[in-house]
């Protein structure tokens, strides 16, 4: 048995292990190779800080990672940790974390955060036992949006100049890794961004991805609130993509306005939840 980066894996090998290893999963879920480049796009992982378990020169275990440094602090973000069922009940997880712990702190890592379904008990239990703690639920939300009642007042724009330090203004709650301005910065050309205005005056946005089906982060100016800009947007949305179901994962579950709009107003289900776990090294 082997452990080393991913450096050298190629997408292939690493998406047919991928896909056995969450064929069995509490959600069972099926990438193509399409759409685990984009993941590995979108949240920026870096095959260089990923480690793999290689038996035999095959490999049968992985922890994709990336890195930012947010607030004076490196983050090393788990974007997915799989092992084949064959190979599973010999701590591998450990090891790999063992392996790829000491090149981390040689970067001046400080901390390790993940997400993990809060349903996947013994998942939790593990990350536990390694020296995770839980520091927030997230809810995930999909299912189509149900138009509302629009406010002729607002007028919905793309949005062209991301000045993130009035954006994040908006914001009651802290987006996961995926919809991060780390994440996002520089904004993918096929994301469609949208601006709510109010005479010209920018008092919502929107980020959302119609190849993945997700909407990456909105919020509403505190100042404006209650005045049909959110439903506006994801009205906008909604005519964009024809109705299609869409995805708007990792909602901190402290802001309940949030949950409970995005519940009653626009008709979406929280399918799921999350806890969000980190670790100090």
């Amino acid at each position: 048995m082997e452990f080393k980066t991913l450096a050298n894996t190629t997408i292939d090998e690493l998406l047919s292990v991928f896909n056995h290893s969450f064929s069995d999963y509490v959600v069972p879920f099926h990438l193509t190779k399409e759409v685990l480049v984009s993941k590995i796009a979108a949240e920026k992982l870096n095959m260089n800080l990923s480690v793999g378990t290689f038996e035999e020169g095959k490999l049968v275990g992985f922890i994709l990672q990336s890195e930012k440094i947010e607030n004076g602090e490196k983050v090393i973000y788990n974007g997915g940790t799989g092992v084949v069922p064959e190979s599973r009940g010999k701590g591998l997880v450990r090891k790999m974390y063992d392996f790829i712990i000491p090149t981390l702190k040689e970067r001046n890592a400080d901390t390790l955060l993940l997400e993990v379904i809060e349903g996947n008990h013994n998942a939790v239990r593990a990350y536990e036992n390694l020296g995770f703690t839980i520091v927030r639920r997230l809810l995930c939300f999909n299912g189509s949006i149900q138009q509302g009642k629009e406010n002729a007042e607002v007028s919905i724009k793309d949005l062209k100049d991301f000045q993130w330090e009035l954006l994040c203004s908006f914001w009651d709650i802290e987006p996961s890794w995926q919809g991060s301005v780390f994440a996002l910065e520089p904004m993918p050309e096929n994301y469609v961004t949208l601006g709510a205005y109010i005479e010209e005056k920018l008092v919502g946005y929107a980020v959302y991805s119609p190849a993945a089906k997700k909407i990456y982060q909105f919020a509403v100016d505190k100042n404006f609130r209650n005045q049909g800009i959110g439903t506006m947007l994801f009205n906008s949305i909604s005519d964009k993509n024809g109705g299609q179901a869409i995805a708007l994962n990792n909602v901190d579950d402290s802001s309940e306005n949030t949950s409970r709009f995005l519940g009653e107003k626009i008709g979406l289900n929280n399918w799921l939840s999350q806890f969000e776990m980190k670790k100090s090294i």
